[in-house]
């Protein structure tokens, strides 16, 4: 891709809606869709990918989060060794709890209509202690759950390619 072609890219990227984002950063990664879409399916289950960023080959581990399942210390060591020979890597962590609370925001503002009642009642969940807890109990009773789980999952993907595709590598 021409440098000018890059920039044109980046405007895109910049100014497209969310929904947007992904496809078109998509079209211009190197990465295939299934690829994204398996490790955003895997982080938003709290696994820790790690990327061969010349050959497309990953491993992956549960987050720190899940170390009580753990049964061996030294469970991991193996894989930990195999992503330390790859000259070019990338770990891709799940989002931090704030990037899934403005994934959750982004949902409710973008994807229900201003009349809806399930709106008001999606943000009053996410403006009480513990929103994860309230929003899934609410969005699970509603019309939008399957529209929640497209929306999440595209977000995800934009999450990994924003971390897997450096501006600068565009092609």
């Amino acid at each position: 891709m021409q440098r000018d072609d890059k920039h044109r890219v980046r405007i895109m990227i910049t100014f497209a809606k969310p929904d947007n984002k992904a496809a078109i950063i998509m079209s211009t990664s190197n990465y295939p869709a299934d690829l994204i879409k398996d490790i955003a399916e895997g982080i938003d289950m709290g696994m820790i990918y790690f990327l061969n960023t010349d050959t497309h080959e990953f491993e992956r581990v549960l987050s720190e989060s899940y170390d009580s399942y753990r049964d061996d210390e030294n469970s991991d060591k193996e894989m930990y060794d195999k992503v330390e020979s790859w000259p070019n890597r990338v770990r891709i962590d799940p989002p931090e709890s704030w990037e899934s609370f403005k994934i959750m925001e982004g949902f409710i503002e973008s994807c229900i209509p201003d009349g809806d009642p399930a709106k008001h009642r999606l943000s009053e969940a996410i403006a009480r202690r513990k929103p994860f807890q309230n929003f899934k109990s609410v969005i699970d009773g509603s019309p939008y759950r399957q529209a929640w789980f497209d929306y999440k999952q595209s977000r995800l993907e934009t999450f990994v390619l924003n971390q897997i595709t450096p501006m600068g590598e565009i092609e």
